[in-house]
């Protein structure tokens, strides 16, 4: 019996690309990931407003109460725009709050919405500095 030599190289051919070709796409691919990384934690640390939704309460058939933080500077005024949504996750209410100077970086706030159906759920869509 004789033993073939065992190369594969031979029998499925080479690879498709050298070593150093490899190491070099890793670190370009690598370097891409960290610099979209870095973008993407730069534009949401640079925002001047957040706000974060606390509850929401039914008051009347028509009208839902939301309540909210909103974190800025002291100083800031903001507006903020807030919905009330079906459960369809369809608007069924909007109202844009000013929220004025605040001494404090976090504050709360509570704004009452008409709604036009049955609201299930409510959210802050976003605040811009004024």
């Amino acid at each position: 019996m004789s033993a073939a030599p065992h190369r594969p190289a031979e029998r499925y051919g080479g690879p498709i690309v050298s070593r150093r070709t490899g190491r070099i796409l890793v670190v370009l691919v690598a370097i891409v990931f960290l610099a979209t990384v870095v973008l993407i934690g730069i534009r949401f640390a640079d925002q001047p407003v957040k706000a974060e939704m606390l509850s929401y309460e039914h008051v009347a058939e028509d009208r839902i109460a939301v309540s909210f933080t909103v974190t800025m500077s002291p100083g800031t005024e903001a507006e903020c725009a807030v919905q009330a949504m079906n459960e369809g996750r369809a608007q069924v209410g909007f109202v844009e709050v000013e929220v004025p100077a605040q001494d404090q970086r976090r504050s709360t706030h509570r704004v009452e919405i008409a709604t036009q159906g049955d609201a299930v759920s409510a959210e802050v869509l976003g605040c811009e500095p004024r």
